[in-house]
C-alpha cells in the first residue's frame, strides 16, 4: 500500500485520538473511560450492521448500472472505493479506483466512468436535498453558525452536481478539460507520450457522455436507483442516533437532524475521512445533549462504526485483491 495512504490513516487516527483526549481532559479522562463499561454494545453491533447494509445497497446500485456484473464483484468494488475514499480529502479517491478495477473486468473505461459518476451524481443530489431539509429545520431549531455550516456543505456538494451536468451537456468542454489534464500529467512526468492515445482518450470521453445520457433517459431505473441512494445515505447519518441509544439516549427528530447536519457539514472538511473536522462538529452539536463523561466515548464509538470499520473491511478486501493479482 502506498505510503500516502498509510500517512492518511495515521493522520485520521491521531486526529480522532487528539479530539478524544482534549474532550476527556476537559470533562474527565477517567469518567470517559468508565463510560464505555456502561454502554449497551448491542447498539454498536446494530450500527455496524447498518453500515454493512449501506455497502450492500451501493453494491446493488453498481450491479444495476453494470448489468452483467456479478454481485460479489460489485460488493468488492464498493469496499475498494470506500477504502480509498476514506483515506483521501473530500472522499475523492474512491471513484478513480473503482473505475480502474471495473475496467479490469472487461468494462470499457468510458462506460465505467459514466456509471460511477452517474451513481455519484444521484448520491450528491440526495445529499443536497436532504441537506436542504436540514437547513430549513436548522433555521428554526439551531444556531446561525450551524445553519451556515450545513449550507456550505450543500453548496460544495451542489458544485459536484453542477460540474457533472456541465460536462455531460458540453461535450467540447469535457474533451478540452480532459486534454488539459493529459498535458499537465505529461508536463509533470506522470504520463509519457500521450499524443499516441489522444484519439482513444477523446473516444473514451465521448463514450462517457453517451452512456451517461443514455442512463439518464431510463426514468424508472433512475427512480429506483434514486430511492436506493436515499436509503444508502440515510444509513450514513442514522448510525449516530443508534450509537447514542446505547447510552440510553432516546432517538428524537432533533438528534436525527443533528446527525444529518454533522454528516453534510463535515463533508467540506479537506482532510482524509474528514478527520478532525467530523469529531469537532460532533462535539459542537452534541455536547449540549450528552453528559460530560459520555460525549468523548460516544465520539469514539461513532467513528469506530462509521470510519474505522470501513477501513478495516475495505483494507482486507484491497489486500486480498492485491494478493490474488500477484498469485
Amino acid at each position: 500500500m502506498k505510503k500516502k495512504y498509510i500517512f492518511s490513516f495515521l493522520f485520521a487516527f491521531i486526529a480522532t485520538l487528539t479530539v478524544f483526549i482534549l474532550i476527556s481532559g476537559i470533562k474527565g479522562f477517567t469518567s470517559s473511560i468508565q463510560s464505555f463499561l456502561g454502554y449497551n454494545y448491542l447498539f454498536l453491533f446494530l450500527g455496524l450492521f447498518i453500515i454493512t447494509i449501506k455497502w450492500i445497497i451501493e453494491s446493488l446500485i453498481i450491479k444495476l448500472l453494470l448489468n452483467n456484473m456479478l454481485f460479489k464483484h460489485s460488493l468488492k468494488f464498493t469496499l475498494i472505493g470506500q477504502f480509498y475514499s476514506y483515506l483521501t480529502p473530500f472522499y475523492t479517491g474512491g471513484q478513480p479506483f473503482q473505475i480502474l478495477y471495473i475496467s479490469k473486468y472487461g468494462i470499457d473505461p468510458g462506460q465505467a466512468t459514466a456509471m460511477i459518476l452517474f451513481k455519484t451524481f444521484i448520491f450528491q443530489i440526495n445529499m443536497a436535498l436532504l441537506g436542504l431539509i436540514a437547513v430549513i429545520y436548522s433555521i428554526y431549531h439551531f444556531s446561525y453558525t450551524v445553519t451556515i455550516g450545513i449550507t456550505l456543505g450543500i453548496l460544495l456538494n451542489s458544485l459536484a452536481i453542477f460540474l457533472i451536468l456541465f460536462y455531460v451537456i458540453n461535450q467540447k468542454a469535457a474533451i478540452n478539460t480532459t486534454l488539459f489534464f493529459v498535458k499537465f500529467l505529461k508536463k509533470i512526468g506522470l504520463l509519457k507520450n500521450p499524443e499516441k492515445h489522444i484519439d482513444e482518450i477523446i473516444f473514451k470521453v465521448k463514450t462517457f457522455i453517451d452512456v451517461f445520457r443514455m442512463e439518464s433517459r431510463k426514468i424508472f431505473k433512475m427512480i429506483f436507483i434514486f430511492v436506493l441512494s436515499v436509503i444508502q445515505f440515510s444509513c450514513s447519518f442514522l448510525v449516530l442516533p443508534i450509537i447514542l441509544k446505547g447510552f440510553g439516549k432516546n432517538i428524537s427528530l432533533k438528534i436525527v437532524f443533528k446527525s444529518l447536519i454533522t454528516q453534510v457539514t463535515s463533508s467540506i472538511v479537506p482532510t482524509p475521512g474528514t478527520s478532525g473536522g467530523a469529531e469537532s462538529i460532533f462535539y459542537l452539536l452534541f455536547s449540549d445533549i450528552l453528559s460530560p463523561e459520555r460525549i468523548s466515548s460516544s465520539l469514539i464509538l461513532w467513528r469506530l462504526t462509521t470510519y474505522y470499520y470501513v477501513l478495516l473491511v475495505g483494507g482486507i478486501v484491497v489486500l486480498l485483491n492485491h494478493k490474488y493479482k500477484k498469485a
